[in-house]
């Protein structure tokens, strides 16, 4: 198996409005939080725009390393307006909800075993990388690009290469629970174990149609304990 090597992420120095050099990460460390009109501001994106070689990499990485079919797909001239997880604007994005119009290419990535989670990496223009993983879970990388939450590129390609290398080697789980009524609330929940012994979990009601949430829950019911296997490594 072919080790995972992460691009670099060049460290990265900024000037506020009063011209002074600071870095994204720690910003606020020095006060009990970040200023009420800092939650409003998204002042640098393009910091993030090492995020997207990452997922890149990840990509690569994957092709090399496992059993699996890629498919790469440019959506800068595709109608998103229409996009649904169900009626999905691309057969690549199908199930995807958390596509916008800014979305550029997308990747879905197949492994060669029922058991195995499939995933699917959104670029958008802002930049970030959208993910889905499994059946239901999505996650994006950065989760948010204001000034207050003080995101960095490097963690959240920290955090996008958890959640990639996670699902392809067995650690990712989902759970869910269906709706009583034709379209209501299920509860989903996810969790991903680390290399280290990290634990990140996570649950929250979602609006799913029945039909999803029941499709869901057999497929989930399937897998012990709800844990997708790891994928299978090539020869």
């Amino acid at each position: 198996m072919t080790a995972y090597v992460r691009p670099p992420v060049p460290r990265q120095m900024f000037h506020d409005a009063d011209g002074a050099p600071f870095e994204y990460g720690g910003r606020w460390d020095h006060l009990d939080g970040p200023p009420e009109d800092t939650y409003s501001v998204d002042s640098h994106p393009e910091r993030f725009a090492p995020v997207v070689d990452v997922a890149d990499a990840l990509v690569r990485h994957l092709a090399a390393t496992y059993v699996v079919t890629v498919e790469d797909v440019d959506l800068r001239d595709a109608d998103l307006a229409p996009h649904t997880a169900d009626t999905p604007a691309h057969p690549v994005l199908a199930g995807a909800h958390d596509v916008g119009p800014g979305a550029v290419r997308a990747v879905r990535l197949t492994p060669m075993s029922d058991d195995a989670a499939p995933l699917t990496l959104v670029v958008t223009g802002y930049p970030s990388v959208v993910v889905r993983a499994g059946v239901l879970h999505e996650d994006r990388f950065p989760s948010c690009g204001c000034d207050a939450c003080d995101e960095t590129a490097e963690g959240a390609a920290e955090g996008l290469e958890d959640l990639v290398l996670g699902v392809a080697g067995g650690l990712f789980s989902e759970g869910v629970s269906g709706p009583r009524y034709l379209l209501g609330e299920s509860w989903v929940r996810y969790a991903l174990e680390g290399p280290d012994g990290r634990r990140e979990s996570g649950e929250g009601q979602r609006r799913l149609a029945r039909v999803v949430a029941a499709a869901a829950h057999r497929r989930l019911a399937s897998l012990p304990g709800g844990r997708w296997q790891p994928w299978p490594v090539a020869d």
